[in-house]
């Protein structure tokens, strides 16, 4: 009878996890979330260029739109050196064209802005509950091995 309950009880007892089972497990979660902390990292860096691609385009468009401003106005007053009035105008329409799109491509990177913040909390807000649930698994499974081994131990110790 002693024999079948001491094999009874390491089997048992080998079917429980070790501290080192669980320390193994910790160390895994903790390497998983690493890794998602650095791939939130590249992604928010290629976001980030992205951004900054489209600012310099649009930089790159708002230097050509002045330079052609410019190179008109300068035409129109080699050809009609009298007529200021008329270049004045053009030139404030050509002000006026600049104001607008210089609006639009402000418009165009606040809403980029947007996108950029809203991507990053939804994995921000994705990650969270990640780690929150991983977390509370091991402990319920931290206790529920602790309890089996307290069990064991009344069996086992008088």
């Amino acid at each position: 009878m002693d024999q079948e309950m001491k094999e009874f009880l390491e089997r048992k007892l080998s079917s429980l996890a070790t501290k080192d089972d669980v320390e193994k497990l910790r160390q895994e979660s903790k390497a998983n979330f690493r890794q998602l902390k650095e791939e939130d990292k590249t992604a928010l860096a290629e976001w980030r260029q992205e951004a900054q691609a489209m600012l310099d385009q649009s930089n790159q468009a708002l230097a050509s739109s002045v330079q052609q401003i410019t190179e008109e106005r300068e035409r129109q007053l080699a050809l009609h050196g009298g007529e200021t009035k008329t270049e004045i105008d053009q030139l404030r329409k050509g002000v006026d064209r600049l104001q607008e799109e210089f609006k639009r491509m402000m418009e165009e990177i606040a809403a980029f802005d947007g996108k950029i913040k809203e991507g990053f909390l939804g994995v921000k807000e994705g990650l969270s509950p990640m780690s929150e649930s991983s977390s509370a698994d091991l402990e319920k499974r931290m206790k529920d091995l602790e309890a089996r081994v307290k069990s064991l131990e009344k069996m086992v110790l008088p």
